[in-house]
């Protein structure tokens, strides 16, 4: 999977919160972190930049 900020190369990672764990896509260049949960968001609000 390519990293889409960067290009670079992306690793699956398992994360923990303090109910459940989950696993998201993390790039090995910038850092990036992806899951379900923050493409569904960035997809609802695609006409929002920050940064």
């Amino acid at each position: 999977m390519k990293c889409p900020k960067c290009k670079g190369r992306m690793y699956s990672e398992k994360y923990y919160d303090f109910v459940r764990a989950f696993d998201a896509w993390k790039c090995c260049a910038c850092g990036e972190v992806v899951d379900p949960t923050i493409l569904a968001n960035r997809a609802r609000n695609h006409s929002v930049y920050i940064g």
